[in-house]
């Protein structure tokens, strides 16, 4: 789909009639499978395009759709077949397509989703370009999602041997391993039918942040929740362009979008998550729900136990030719650098 752009038609001056030289806007639209009010649209989406707009001096406008042109798994698709100018959307969506940017959805990688998010930036910024995942779209932003828990509307888990056939909802295949090599057994559904599986006895739990949760209405069935320190699991989520539509921009145009995007995009991330999780918990915690932490015995075997995926990982990017370790260390070092519960300004 062609850039859209409108003149702003300027009154003429004095008798000669000259027209005074008008502002050029171009609006863009931004493809949405989420509703208005989720905080990936409402805390992220929605600050960074009024920020851009601000910073344009309004010769840049975005129009964020409410309406969704495909599921989920669609999204990139549709932004290559210029359907959209700009889209997000979870890499993990599509199996196989973008391994090397998911390097932060494996085990234990994301502490937190200030760390997660910057990190996933940061890395990809670095070896991204190698990639090739992204053809045809220009990648501004990648953020992670907040510290997903153990949720239970049946039974309780204490200890990893308390997840021994118990049935997990899950989101994705990835997820759906980790619950197997822990010992559960995982079901996948959508999350609008979460709530109704776990009431019918269908799922036991589920594994989610408190944020989603609440947003999802599942709160009213959850009775107890596990978390998990260090980060189980969590989900790589890209902010692109169409390839055509960031080329049309102008050269001031696309600073302002660089300005806002990539690191602001990982901090509007780690701000929205936290803030949603606290909402979340807030109303769990209205409701008495137990909330349990998995002991650091049982975190390290759990780590013991998901190694494989990393191994696994590090595989394909042998195949594919990078140096998978060599990415794994910077993601790593960089999760360190950003982390939230990073002491500082403390006298020894």
């Amino acid at each position: 789909m062609k850039v859209f752009a409108t003149c702003i038609l300027a009154a003429t001056v004095g008798a000669v009639g000259l027209p005074v030289l008008a502002q050029q806007t171009t609006t863009l639209r931004v493809g949405s499978w989420l509703p208005p009010h989720h905080l990936i649209v409402s805390g992220i989406m929605e600050p960074w395009a009024a920020a851009i707009e601000e910073e344009t001096g309004g010769s840049l406008k975005f129009e964020i759709m409410t309406s969704s042109l495909g599921p989920p798994p669609a999204q990139f698709d549709l932004l290559l077949d210029q359907a959209f100018d700009v889209g997000y959307g979870v890499s993990g969506h599509n199996a196989g397509r973008f391994t090397m940017t998911q390097v932060m959805d494996l085990p234990f990688m994301s502490p937190d989703p200030w760390a997660g998010s910057a990190a996933s930036w940061l890395t990809y910024q670095k070896f991204g370009a190698d990639y090739g995942e992204h053809d045809g779209a220009h990648v501004v932003g990648l953020f992670t999602h907040s510290n997903p828990n153990i949720n239970m509307a049946k039974g309780r888990v204490e200890t990893l041997a308390d997840l021994q056939d118990k049935t997990i909802r899950v989101g994705g295949n990835v997820t759906g391993r980790m619950m197997s090599e822990l010992g559960a057994s995982p079901v996948q559904l959508p999350p609008t039918e979460a709530q109704t599986a776990m009431s019918r006895g269908v799922a036991d739990g589920i594994t989610f942040p408190s944020e989603s949760i609440d947003f999802f209405g599942i709160t009213p069935v959850i009775s107890s929740i596990t978390r998990v320190p260090g980060g189980l699991y969590t989900d790589t989520f890209w902010v692109a362009f169409n390839q055509d539509s960031w080329d049309a921009l102008s050269d001031e145009q696309r600073a302002a979008v660089e300005k806002h995007s990539g690191m602001a995009i990982a901090m509007l991330s780690g701000f929205a998550w936290t803030n949603g999780d606290a909402v979340g918990e807030s109303k769990l915690n209205e409701q008495g729900v137990e909330f349990i932490t998995l002991s650091d015995d049982d975190v390290a075997a759990a780590r013991e136990k998901l190694k494989p995926l990393e191994v696994e990982w590090l595989a394909q990017a042998q195949e594919k030719g990078f140096d998978g370790q060599a990415i794994l260390d910077y993601a790593r070092d960089m999760v360190e650098n950003y982390r939230a519960d990073k002491k500082v300004n403390v006298v020894k």
